[in-house]
Formats: C-alpha cells, sequence, structure tokens
C-alpha cells in the first residue's frame, strides 16, 4: 500500500467525526439543492407581450390633365406622383382609408376629419416658426361599428391652381411675412369604443405636405402611418437552473452519498485503522524527510559488522543518539538500513516493511548475514554478547 493511502486512512481514522459530519452536511445540502431545482423549481414573474392593436392610416392621391399638351393628351390620370403640374393638372384627387387591427377583437365608431391646412413657416437653424395658419374642412366621415381589418375610406378634391392664389393673397393681405407658404392636407380620426376587450378612447393625426413651386406642386407622401398599442401581461414562470446546478447538485449528492457509505463500512470493517507497522512507517518517513541532514549515505566495511550491535526502536531515536555522542547516522546505499559507530558498538535502525511480521533480529537478515556485507553468515558467538548501551537512552 502506498504512503499516501496509508496517510489518507489515518487522517480519516483520527479525523472520522469530523469528516462525517462533513459529509453529512454536503449530503443534506447538495439534497435539498436537488429536490428545489427539481421536484419544487423556483418561479419568477415575467412581463410578456399581451393584446395589442394597431392603426394604419394611407393616402392615394392622382391629377387629371385637362388640356392637351405635348407630354399628356387632356384627359390623362396621373396616379400617385410626387410632383404634379399647376397648370395643366390643378385637381389633386385624393383618399385617405384608414383601417385597424385588433389581436382580440374590437368595434370602434370611429370618425374622420379631412382638413386643408394653409400656413406660413420660417425655419431657422434653431426651431421652426409658424408665422401664419388657417384651415378649412374638407371632408367628413362616420362609421359607427367598425370592425377590425374594415376600412374607413374618405375622398377629397382640392383645386391647386386656386390654392396657391388663395396662399399668395393672403401672404399679401399679411405684408409679405417672412417664411415660405405651405399646404397640407391635414386628417384627424377619433375613435371611441372596445378594442381587446377594454374601453378605449383615442385620436391619430396624419398629414400629407404639399408644397407650393413655380409651375409645380409637390407632395411628401409619407405612406402608410402606423400606430401600435401593446398591453403588458405578468406572467409566472419556472425559473431555469444554470447547469451547475442542474448537474452539480446531483452529482454532489450522489458523490456524498457514496463516500459517506463507503468510509462508515470500511470503519465498521476496521479497514481505516493503521496496523503498528504502517504506523511505525509512517513514522519512519515523517522521520527521513525531516532529518535528512543528520545522514550520510555510504558503504560501511565488513569489519564494522562484526561489533556488537543494538537496536533502536525508531529514526529519530537513532539520529538522537548520533547526535549527543557527535557522530554521523550512515545509510546503506543498497538497502534501507542506519548505523551507528560509537565505542566499538554498531548502533541500527531498519524501518518495518509492509506485510512483515515483527519483530526480527535488528541489524540482521533472515539467513544471518550482516546487512551489506554481503559475505558468509557471521559465526555464532559460544558466550554471551557483551552489554551494549541501548541506542535510544
Amino acid at each position: 500500500m502506498s504512503t499516501g493511502s496509508r496517510r489518507l486512512r489515518a487522517l480519516l481514522d483520527a479525523q472520522f467525526p469530523i469528516v462525517v459530519a462533513v459529509l453529512v452536511v454536503l449530503v443534506v445540502g447538495s439534497g435539498g439543492l436537488t429536490y428545489v431545482t427539481y421536484a419544487s423549481p423556483p418561479t419568477t414573474t415575467e412581463e410578456r407581450p399581451g393584446s395589442s392593436w394597431e392603426t394604419t392610416g394611407a393616402f392615394e392621391h392622382s391629377a387629371t390633365v385637362t388640356e392637351d399638351t405635348a407630354a399628356y393628351p387632356a384627359g390623362t390620370t396621373l396616379e400617385d406622383r410626387s410632383v404634379y403640374f399647376t397648370e395643366v393638372t390643378p385637381w389633386l384627387n385624393g383618399t385617405y382609408a384608414f383601417e385597424y387591427e385588433a389581436s382580440d377583437g374590437g368595434e370602434l365608431n370611429t370618425t374622420v376629419r379631412v382638413q386643408l391646412v394653409l400656413r406660413g413657416v420660417e425655419q431657422t437653424r434653431e426651431n421652426t416658426t409658424v408665422v401664419w395658419e388657417t384651415s378649412e374642412p374638407l371632408e367628413t366621415s362616420r362609421d359607427g361599428a367598425l370592425s377590425p381589418r374594415g376600412a374607413i375610406e374618405v375622398p377629397f378634391a382640392i383645386n391647386m391652381n386656386e390654392t396657391a392664389n388663395r396662399t399668395d393673397r393672403i401672404e399679401e393681405q399679411l405684408g409679405d411675412p417672412p417664411g415660405q407658404a405651405e399646404v397640407e392636407i391635414r386628417v384627424v380620426v377619433e375613435m371611441v369604443g372596445r378594442v381587446n376587450g377594454r374601453e378605449v378612447e383615442a385620436s391619430r393625426e396624419h398629414a400629407l405636405p404639399i408644397s407650393l413651386e413655380e409651375g409645380v406642386y409637390r407632395l411628401d407622401d409619407p405612406g402608410e402611418l402606423t400606430d401600435r398599442s401593446e398591453a403588458m401581461r405578468t406572467v409566472t414562470v419556472e425559473r431555469s437552473p444554470g447547469p451547475l446546478r442542474s448537474f452539480g447538485s446531483p452529482a454532489l449528492l450522489a458523490v456524498s452519498l457514496a463516500a459517506l457509505g463507503g468510509l462508515v463500512v470500511a470503519r465498521g470493517r476496521g479497514e481505516l485503522a493503521l496496523t503498528p507497522t504502517e504506523r511505525e512507517l509512517l513514522a519512519y518517513e515523517d522521520d527521513r524527510t525531516d532529518l535528512d541532514e543528520w545522514i550520510s549515505t555510504m558503504q560501511l566495511p565488513k569489519e564494522a559488522f562484526d561489533r556488537p550491535r543494538a537496536a533502536a526502536t525508531s529514526l529519530s531515536s537513532l539520529v538522537d543518539f548520533a547526535i549527543d555522542t557527535n557522530n554521523s547516522v550512515i545509510e546503506d546505499p543498497n538497502e534501507e538500513a542506519y548505523y551507528v559507530l560509537h565505542d566499538g558498538y554498531l548502533y541500527t535502525y531498519r524501518p518495518a516493511t509492509p506485510g512483515d511480521g515483527r519483530p526480527e533480529t535488528e541489524g540482521v537478515d533472515a539467513d544471518g548475514t550482516e546487512p551489506g556485507e554481503g559475505g558468509a553468515p557471521s559465526e555464532p558467538d559460544d558466550g554471551p554478547d557483551p552489554e551494549v548501551p541501548p541506542a535510544d537512552e
């Protein structure tokens, strides 16, 4: 068994209550987190789009040529152009169309008013100033029960030649004020009713600008004019856990349970406790690392093994003896055996080996050969060994 596994067993055996408590906390915590994640996931509220409705207004326009020209014969209709001719196409004919869509239905009382607006506008870098303005109604249309996608259309017609002359007269009456004369078809839509199950009272204002120039009038058609209203709704949704919580908590629960069960079983079988030999090995490994500066590696001569011997109980005892007697500890280069030579004696220490049955004769191999001697077994003494002072005193 490796040194690392022995140290781990020693740690687990010594700190068994603390390790069990930590594992129990991990099991409870990861189990609770797993339950909350899968059995009772947390929720949150979100604002999401609900019902919606949308209004759309658009202009269509045309002008008919009133007299023959080289470009256009009389009766030719010019449609949806950006430029018309004041003299040969004086009448601007148009239609304003309005409709709406609603996600959950509706019914609106709708009134559409079309006005002709004349005004003088002065523009500077900072702002735009309306110098003068006048208006007159052109058409009015009503629909008492306008449904979604049902359109209401309002026609209008303007003599642009007369309109240009009218603006000239107004400016002349006002003393030629600064600014540019403009013409605008202004539409105001008023709506009252229910849309998507809710009471609605709203209005929309759309405009078709017309600029007057020498011999022509220009239309700045805005295209489809859309206004959208959307109601938000609050919904409760499950909060999705991240991958760490989704997979980490079950994995931690499984690992904690397995570790706790394995630890309890191993403790019950006595597999955590170290044998005396294993404890001696750990002590020896610690001493070998801590006392390395006091140990030298060399091969002793055969004559050194003829000395009377004394066995130390640990490497630290042998090193202490060497320090006290001002000697060095010698490590055999061929095996784990340590010696101190002092006063004609050979003091030895040999660490235990995993699985050995201890005790063995310290400093002597099983066949009677001195460690590191490599020669024949030593001759047994006929008489008793001389008294040897112990190495660990």
